[in-house]
């Protein structure tokens, strides 16, 4: 078996396939877990587990279009690729169809949490944090908008614990909240992890079970030879009866070739990471209105957001990281945000439904996809290397993923 992509997703799907007893080698372009999974929010989050397209996305997205400091920006391209990505995110847009993700992921994401606890029990190490997710409101809007959450969520078939809290019940577990408070929710069940330490355990308990993990090895090539696949790198070619590409917005280019269409965009986010001071905060917390995550770690806190759609580098930009550090600090103002953070930019893959990939290519025997996940690469990993791992040794039909399966949006030749 051959992974292609060396990320949190690519890892988990290398851990559970070697788990199965399957030979595996790994081949990452960069370092393990040196792109989106370096500087994310980390969270392992159901309440967040709803699609990016949605009802009212287009028209928030317009009044940002002028506001490169927004949460949401799509870069307008002329390519055709982007425009038919274009075209197909307005249709998932719509109320019936953003429903149907919003019910898969949240079955999805129902299971993460367990998915992570067989992960550890295997002996992977990582960073974990098991506490509620606080989304404080400081408008009336804000406020209504988080009920509305509630119940969405619940219509969906959430069985989370989400609790409407008063301003007071709020501050009473984050006192360094801003007295403008109004109230807001408190999601229990969930938990954050510490991103580069999910690749990084997962890469140390692959290497010490014998699983070759080529690092700064890009794949130039994917071809058939006969029944297998072999995989063309500067760092040496391999042949295997099975490959599973889980190397993002680049998964494209490597099906191009084989005349397969996988509509991808790269969705750019951003994150500062501080030193820990007595004033900041103790609770991770979501802000609803900047879309801003605030995450508390073993010796720092991050503050990370923003969704740059169609973004072609990973240069920093001032402008979105002063952003981030003010609304923070509108909603911490009591915060002595400590100097010099450590500022990040990485891509993530995001598909026009919001949906991951996971699952088969159509057409080529013995591909499969891991990508696509946006927000979620971290919450949904190691659900989709388990579930994948069974669909690639087993042959398994996975009703849970069927909503993932790449088939709903690969465009072959005619």
């Amino acid at each position: 078996m051959i992974v292609i992509g060396g990320g949190a997703v690519g890892l988990c799907a290398a851990e559970a396939l070697a788990d199965r007893g399957c030979e595996v080698t790994v081949y990452e372009s960069d370092r393990c877990g040196a792109a989106a999974s370096a500087g994310n929010a980390g969270w392992v989050t159901p309440s967040l587990a709803t699609p990016v397209p949605g009802p009212g996305v287009i028209m928030a997205s317009l009044r940002w279009l002028t506001d490169p400091s927004g949460p949401l920006w799509i870069r307008p391209s002329l390519s055709r690729e982007m425009l038919d990505w274009i075209a197909r995110f307005m249709v998932s847009c719509r109320p019936p169809v953003h429903r149907r993700g919003l019910i898969a992921l949240q079955r999805a994401a129902a299971l993460a949490g367990p998915a992570f606890d067989a992960l550890a029990a295997r002996g992977i190490e990582f960073e974990q944090h098991v506490e509620p997710l606080l989304f404080p409101a400081f408008s009336q809007p804000e406020l209504e908008y988080l009920g509305n959450m509630v119940d969405e969520l619940r219509r969906a078939g959430s069985a989370q614990h989400l609790e409407r809290l008063s301003a007071d019940e709020l501050r009473s577990l984050e006192p360094s909240l801003s007295e403008h408070v109004l109230g807001g929710v408190a999601a229990h069940d969930e938990r954050r992890v510490r991103p580069e330490s999910l690749p990084a355990g997962l890469h140390r308990a692959l290497i010490g079970r014998g699983v070759a993990v080529l690092e700064h090895a890009p794949v130039t090539r994917l071809d058939r030879r006969g029944r297998e696949w072999l995989v063309e790198s500067p760092a040496g070619s391999r042949r295997a009866d099975a490959v599973v590409i889980a190397a993002g917005v680049a998964s494209a280019s490597l099906l191009a070739p084989h005349g397969v269409g996988l509509p991808i965009a790269a969705a750019k986010g951003y994150s500062r990471t501080y030193e820990p001071d007595p004033t900041g905060p103790r609770q991770a917390l979501y802000l609803e209105d900047p879309k801003v995550a605030i995450s508390v770690f073993d010796g720092g806190v991050r503050v990370s957001g923003t969704l740059e759609l169609g973004a072609r580098a990973l240069t920093l930009s001032p402008r979105r990281l002063a952003a981030l550090t003010a609304a923070a600090q509108r909603a911490l103002p009591g915060w002595r945000m400590p100097a010099r953070p450590r500022d990040w930019a990485g891509m993530r893959s995001l598909s026009p439904d919001g949906l991951p990939y996971i699952g088969p290519v159509p057409g080529l025997d013995g591909v499969h996809l891991a990508t696509g996940h946006a927000t979620l690469g971290i919450t949904l990993a190691p659900l989709t290397g388990q579930r994948l791992a069974a669909m690639v040794v087993d042959g398994a039909r996975d009703e849970l993923m069927s909503a993932f399966d790449p088939a709903r949006a690969v465009r072959r030749p005619q």
